[in-house]
């Protein structure tokens, strides 16, 4: 991780958008849960048999059968093993990191939508109801922007992408490949929660480079979801640095 970050260092962000700050935020999370684990990882070989024991401990207790403790006593030295989690736990991570990149372009949207709601006009309509639950004109348009930022991020980036060069004329992505890892990226969201990362026929179709690798499983390590941590944070620094000077958006320091 270290090497990848030295390779590929973060930019150096003094002040951004709000919607930024909580990525950011997202990101630095994930990042020092690599490292607990990490911390934790050195202490408990350093303090083996102090572990052992506490770890025994959590499950000797009268609810659990004495077959499940016959197996934490046998597998024990395994569970206290940073490798026996590592996919787990970065698949977990991995999600978390690829979701927290789509909710910043929902929320950048929706501060771009309070200084100029007007980009969401379109000759769509609302239903009466739907217009009189509300008691002011800017409820009304709060409301109203909600409702469709909400409906935009049910469709996948290509939507995405489409809605942000047509209404806001911001180009997501500066060329063909960065659009495609992204899209890679989103993808592997999506296999790893509904397949549990095996890949599917239908995956391995998109991505040709794949083709043999049917039946088999997405491989995410600590080092792989800590370089793509820092890839989409940069991608996103420098997104989120050209919407809000182009809507003079507020700033906030980090």
């Amino acid at each position: 991780m270290n090497e990848d970050n030295q390779k590929y260092p973060a930019k150096i962000i003094a002040e951004s958008t709000e919607s930024f700050l909580r990525f950011r935020q997202g990101v630095q999370r994930s990042e020092m849960l690599i490292s607990y684990v990490e911390v934790g990882s050195k202490l408990i070989l350093k303090n083996n048999n102090e572990a052992k024991e506490y770890l025994k401990g959590i499950y000797n207790h009268v609810y659990n059968p004495e077959i499940v403790k016959k197996s934490l006593n046998s597998n024990i030295d395994t569970f206290l093993n940073i490798g026996f989690y590592e996919e787990h736990l970065c698949s977990m991570i991995y999600v978390s990191s690829i979701d927290n990149l789509t909710i910043y372009f929902k929320e950048i949207l929706s501060e771009v939508v309070s200084t100029k709601p007007q980009i969401l006009k379109s000759q769509e309509t609302e239903r009466l109801d739907f217009i009189l639950q509300h008691e002011s004109l800017s409820d009304l348009i709060n409301a109203i922007s909600d409702k469709k930022i909400e409906e935009l991020f049910y469709k996948g980036i290509e939507d995405i992408e489409k809605f942000f060069q047509s209404r806001l004329g911001i180009d997501i992505f500066k060329t063909k490949l960065a659009k495609e890892n992204i899209n890679k990226l989103i993808k592997q969201r999506n296999l790893t929660v509904h397949n549990r990362r095996k890949i599917s026929k239908d995956f391995a179709r998109q991505f040709p480079d794949l083709k043999n690798s049917i039946g088999q499983y997405l491989i995410f390590d600590f080092e792989y979801v800590s370089t793509i941590n820092l890839q989409l944070f940069n991608f996103v620094a420098s997104i989120d640095e050209e919407i809000s000077k182009k809507f003079e958006l507020k700033k906030v320091n980090l």
